[in-house]
């Protein structure tokens, strides 16, 4: 196996780098590193926004999270198809007229408050922090049951990697490589979830499932059900839904394509890609279960069914299709962190100045500091990777949904209104995810990312109304002459 691996893997990182050295040559200005020169078209969209959403807390996470729960699980996906829905209709469309680079740049334009863009800028770069920790820690966990290897090593391997080809090509390289990781993706799965069927038995595909779900049935009857109750599953749904709607990481992506109508579309071949790998990942976690019920860990569900179950080159696929996972998400957050320190704050608080090949240089530094910091955390192992990824997602959908989404589409919304709701739908998910959450979610069903929206909602229309509307030159991008 280990052999053929690495034998896909040469042929893998061999094009990546093909495409990231092609993108170096055509990369010259701020606009070509963070937006690949407003160039992408749907399909390659869609690829793009698919593969930066399905990350490791996909492959190794949601997997994991299929394995330990079962079918009830596959709602936190509906909630995300919906946020999807969302930001095609009443975000993504008027994101991309503006033709901006970053979410703080719209955040300064909307409100009219560089300030405000800042914070936003400053928030990203917190909350995509706890991803790349999610990342790392799954490519860890990955390369510990496949060969052995120390986790820390392996990180620094995708940090190395995932990094220079960023480094390299930014947004341009970013969306082909993109593109490829997603068919890879897709491909892998495909094969997969058969050969764990025929690994079942029972004779057909369909004897298989049913198999399959007796056996689950009989380990612990929640795995068919309701695992989780009715409330947390709501609770989590909206999580995903809200941050995927105002999530910077995909937001961005919107300014790097043609236009308005290439973006809507992009976003419905996005959720065709997920729909697939959504399904495959269910079939995977819950199969496994059946073939594997007592793995010391879920979160080693995928890694090892690519190393025991799978025929070999099959498996290297999947382990390809797993790395690729890793890096299209590692690749994307370390461009729009990069860019909140190195545009959003760098470029116009401390050299509104600088050139623009300074300013892409600015880029290339801080996506090297940016891949460094969240090692450490990785190393700790906070929590499995799916519960990391659920509480970045909280935060983000705490703190960007309402002025992001809200503030598209409600006119009276002021830079004051939304540096309030920025910081209240903070403190208000930190503080209950800290201290209450545990203790009282079981008693009164609040879950923090419903408290950080109630509050960021509620502070964004109070100090709205009770401060100075915008003057109509900064709305009238965003809301024409009314």
């Amino acid at each position: 196996m280990s052999s053929i691996f690495f034998v896909v893997l040469g042929v893998y990182v061999a094009i990546i780098m093909g495409i990231a050295i092609w993108s170096y040559f055509r990369t010259e200005t701020e606009v070509d590193f963070l937006a690949a020169g407003r160039s992408i078209g749907p399909i390659v969209g869609g690829a793009v926004l698919a593969a930066t959403q399905i990350s490791a807390g996909t492959f190794v996470g949601t997997a994991g999270r299929h394995y330990l729960a079962g079918v009830s699980w596959v709602f936190p996906w509906l909630g995300l198809w919906t946020g999807w829905l969302v930001c095609a209709f009443f975000v993504a469309p008027k994101l991309r007229r503006l033709g901006a680079l970053t979410v703080p740049d719209y955040i300064s334009a909307r409100y009219g408050s560089a300030k405000a863009g800042a914070l936003a800028g400053v928030l990203i770069v917190v909350a995509y922090t706890i991803y790349l920790v999610a990342q790392f820690q799954a490519g860890g966990e990955i390369a510990e049951v496949v060969f052995g290897i120390r986790p820390l090593t392996a990180m620094l391997i995708i940090v190395a990697s995932t990094a220079l080809y960023t480094l390299l090509g930014g947004v341009r390289s970013s969306s082909y490589i993109d593109f490829l990781q997603t068919l890879i993706m897709v491909a892998a799965l495909i094969v997969a979830v058969p050969v764990l069927l025929n690994q079942v038995g029972g004779g057909s595909p369909l004897a298989a499932v049913e198999r399959s779900l007796d056996f689950l049935d009989t380990l612990d009857d929640r795995l068919v059900g309701w695992y989780y109750s009715p409330r947390e599953l709501l609770a989590f749904a909206i999580a995903f839904g809200l941050s995927i709607a105002a999530a910077p990481y995909e937001l961005t992506r919107f300014y790097s394509m043609r236009d308005e109508r290439t973006v809507r579309k992009a976003i419905f071949v996005a959720i065709g890609f997920q729909v697939v790998i959504a399904t495959s990942i269910m079939s995977i976690g819950m199969l496994m279960r059946v073939l594997f019920p007592n793995l010391p860990s879920q979160d080693q569900a995928t890694a090892t069914m690519a190393l025991h179950v799978l025929p070999p080159v099959v498996g290297a696929l999947l382990l390809v299709a797993m790395l690729s996972a890793i890096m299209s998400t590692v690749n994307s957050i370390l461009l729009v962190t990069g860019a909140g320190v190195a545009h959003d704050l760098y470029g116009k608080f401390v050299r509104p100045e600088a050139s623009q090949k300074h300013l892409v240089n600015a880029n290339r530094v801080a996506i090297v500091v940016l891949a460094i910091i969240p090692l450490f955390f990785a190393l700790q192992k906070l929590g499995d990777v799916q519960g990391i990824v659920l509480e970045q997602a909280k935060f983000i959908a705490s703190f960007f949904f309402v002025p992001i989404a809200i503030g598209l589409n409600w006119r009276r919304g002021t830079a004051k209104g939304a540096v309030a709701s920025m910081i209240g739908g903070f403190l208000a998910c930190l503080v209950w995810t800290l201290w209450f959450q545990e203790h009282y979610f079981p008693l009164y069903g609040i879950d923090s990312v419903e408290l950080g929206v109630g509050a960021s909602l509620i502070l964004f229309i109070i100090v709205s109304l009770m401060t100075k509307p915008n003057p109509g030159q900064t709305l009238e991008p965003f809301f024409g002459d009314k």
